[in-house]
């Protein structure tokens, strides 16, 4: 999973993250949690409540901290690393200059050279400085992974119940915002082998199989009262049939180069819109997931309710599933937890950071498969 961050986003550029205006008030799940952007005018409002927040911009390939409401480049804000981290070609002359005057140059406590290689090497570090971006600014930069929690006040919990033998989730949307939100899709990601996953045309005209399937099985909207009511769409109408619709048209597409030879397994993620369906403000949206296995026609599933050929959990599952650390993939993630049907009304849902989430094309919660 460690390599197909880049495949995965170019295989559907559709869904690439862009910020707008609408990303202003950034709010990370964790205080101290990174946000991507793309370009230096995509940075967000460097505001009171987001001081000491690290944003990666990608063009830059650097980072910048939010302190006293400026984005200040990283290494400019420590003092330790000013004599040796270069800024782009902006400063390049100053810290040519700066190099030729010092002899032996404060290091960084990451990258610190002796006395000796300082010496030794102080001619080549000369020649290079103005040629190409310091190579520890650059670690620096890598060191911090591009991620997406939570740029907006809407975030997405899950746990995992039987029923019927078969594998569902309580998927929770919560809208923390005062504004109604729709032209939602989230992401799934899952690993399993082809024949587990992968719908198969049939010979003809006879039905393929589809071996994992999702199917919307209950949706409700739950306001800051904790009262319910059926999901409707933005014109007022009943969710359901086009929910069903789009659940069973989900169809997991493969990760290219994914495979794992030690399991013989690939990774897939599952795009489900939800249509026009509305989100009120300060209310949650609960869809409970069958996942099931079934026929396959007309480029959609239809399910027989049989218990899909994959099994998911905590340990299996894939990157949604499966427990993951914050050093590593960028928040520290439990798994999905195994709990009774109907333990979420009297229990929060737990969020889950690698489940992603989209208004129309921006990427707004989640992290996708990262590098």
């Amino acid at each position: 999973m460690k390599k197909i961050a880049l495949i995965f986003l170019c295989s559907i550029a559709l869904f690439t993250a862009c910020s707008d205006d609408s990303s202003s008030n950034v709010k990370g799940f964790f205080e101290d949690s990174d946000i991507i952007a793309k370009t230096h005018d995509d940075l967000p409002i460097c505001s009171d409540t987001q001081e000491g927040t690290f944003v990666y911009v990608k063009d830059e390939k650097r980072s910048y901290i939010c302190q006293n409401n400026v984005w200040t480049p990283e290494e400019s804000s420590q003092e330790s690393s000013s004599s040796k981290t270069e800024d782009d070609s902006s400063s390049s002359e100053a810290s040519s200059s700066e190099t030729n005057n010092t002899q032996e140059p404060t290091s960084s406590a990451t990258d610190e050279p002796s006395s000796s290689e300082t010496e030794d090497s102080s001619s080549d570090t000369e020649s290079s400085s103005s040629a190409e971006p310091d190579s520890s600014a650059e670690s620096s930069s890598s060191e911090k992974a591009p991620i997406i929690f939570a740029i907006r006040d809407i975030n997405v919990g899950v746990y995992q119940y039987k029923f019927s033998d078969m594998d569902n989730l309580n998927l929770v949307i919560y809208n923390n915002e005062e504004q109604a939100i729709s032209d939602l899709t989230f992401f799934l990601y899952v690993s399993g082998k082809p024949e587990n996953i992968e719908p198969v045309s049939g010979d003809g005209d006879q039905p393929g199989t589809c071996p994992l399937l999702i199917d919307e099985d209950i949706c409700l909207i739950i306001d800051s009262a904790g009262f319910d009511s059926p999901c409707k769409l933005t014109d007022g109408t009943d969710a359901n049939n086009t929910l069903r619709d789009n659940f069973r048209r989900s169809i997991p597409k493969q990760l290219e180069y994914s495979y794992n030879a030690s399991t013989g397994e690939y990774a897939y993620y599952i795009p489900v819109s939800l249509g026009d369906l509305e989100i009120p403000p300060l209310s949650r949206l609960r869809i409970d997931i069958n996942f099931s296995s079934g026929i396959y026609q007309n480029n959609m599933c239809e399910t027989l309710r049989t218990k899909a050929k994959k099994e998911l959990n905590s340990t299996s599952g894939g990157w949604s599933w499966i427990a993951h650390q914050k050093d590593v993939d960028g928040a520290d993630y439990d798994g999905i937890p195994l709990w009774e049907k109907d333990q979420g009304d009297t229990e929060k849902t737990p969020i889950n950071p690698y489940i992603t989430l989209y208004i129309g094309n921006e990427l707004i919660f989640g992290i996708p498969p990262t590098l």
